[in-house]
């Protein structure tokens, strides 16, 4: 059975699908840490968007291989969630299917947006909040605890951030926050990969308790 009783997937789907899922949790973050590291003298990551990172010289790649891995680990954490469960697995979907769609279409440098910027915006925009309503729709399966608070009071945060990310881009906010909107970016990518990190080890099937052995006296 699964965290919150519904039929659950077969062990070896299961196992494959964490797998999969922490090897891409891993990937993301090393290759984004990568691209800060060495394009540090190029991307301001206080008031640069992260989708600027596709412009760092001869690294820009990095970028798009942590969305990618990222992708992967939402494909990961789907293959762990049964086919009943139709909300769960829609908003894993699609923050998966928009990962991989801001990797293939980069936003351009400057000038009016291109078709490919505009596909980039709207789709990251989807993956920023899909992973939240992921996080509250398996926090209300479970009973009070921890990793509950902990997922509700994350997905509040990225609401929060993406809310004051996206008012920022229409100038209804003081010109100091404005000039933040990359960190605040930066910081919803970290929650993105808390949360599916939390996910997947709330799939993880619960340990096998060994029954004490008893000596006979």
């Amino acid at each position: 059975m699964s965290i919150h009783g519904e039929i659950a997937a077969p062990e070896s789907v299961r196992a494959r699908g964490l797998a999969l899922g922490f090897v891409g949790l891993a990937l993301s973050a090393v290759f984004m840490v990568g691209v800060h590291v060495v394009g540090s003298g190029q991307i301001n990551p206080v008031d640069s968007t992260l989708s600027a990172l596709v412009f760092v010289d001869g690294y820009g790649w990095m970028f798009g291989v942590s969305v990618l891995a990222m992708a992967m680990a939402a494909v990961g954490l789907l293959l762990t969630v049964p086919r009943t469960d139709r909300l769960l697995r829609a908003a894993l979907g699609l923050a998966a299917l928009s990962c991989l769609l801001v990797a293939v279409f980069p936003t351009n440098r400057s000038g009016p947006l291109t078709v490919s910027a505009e596909i980039h915006r709207y789709a990251a925009g989807v993956a920023f909040f899909c992973v939240p309503i992921a996080a509250v729709l398996v926090a209300a399966r479970l009973r009070r605890s921890t990793t509950r608070r902990w997922l509700l009071h994350s997905a509040t945060a990225t609401a929060v951030l993406l809310l004051v990310f996206l008012v920022s881009h229409f100038g209804l906010v003081p010109t100091e926050i404005q000039d933040m909107r990359g960190l605040f970016q930066r910081m919803m990518f970290v929650l993105q990969l808390a949360i599916l990190a939390q996910l997947l080890r709330a799939r993880q099937p619960a340990p096998v308790r060994r029954p004490a052995l008893v000596l006979a006296a």
